[in-house]
């Protein structure tokens, strides 16, 4: 049992880490945006619906309620933190819309896209 010590302390910590247990409570993390996002919206969602012509989300507020409107259809349990990163996620991966400071707050972990 002892030998097995440091693999839960390591299971422990990665768990801790994945859901986004680290760093500012303001900051917008578009990694945890990304394990939200994966976890719960994957499954369905692939890359041709965001890159649709068609599609409904032309600004980013647009994006954030798309993720509201979907959170409520699906009884998830995300907080507005939880919303703000996955729609920092979606619009760095996919939608790279214009984002001003005002409407955006500062963001951590970024996938890498430029804005």
């Amino acid at each position: 049992m002892i030998r097995s010590a440091p693999k839960l302390i390591t299971l422990l910590t990665t768990a801790v880490l994945a859901f986004g247990f680290t760093g500012s409570a303001s900051a917008v993390d578009a990694a945890r945006g990304k394990l939200l996002y994966d976890t719960r919206c994957g499954a369905c969602h692939n890359t041709s619906v965001h890159q649709s012509t068609s599609r409904k989300a032309t600004s980013v507020p647009g994006v954030r309620a798309q993720v509201v409107r979907w959170s409520e259809q699906l009884g998830t349990s995300w907080g507005a933190e939880d919303i703000e990163d996955i729609t920092t996620y979606l619009n760095d991966l996919y939608y790279r819309l214009p984002c001003p400071p005002a409407t955006c707050p500062t963001k951590t972990g970024t996938l890498g896209a430029a804005r």
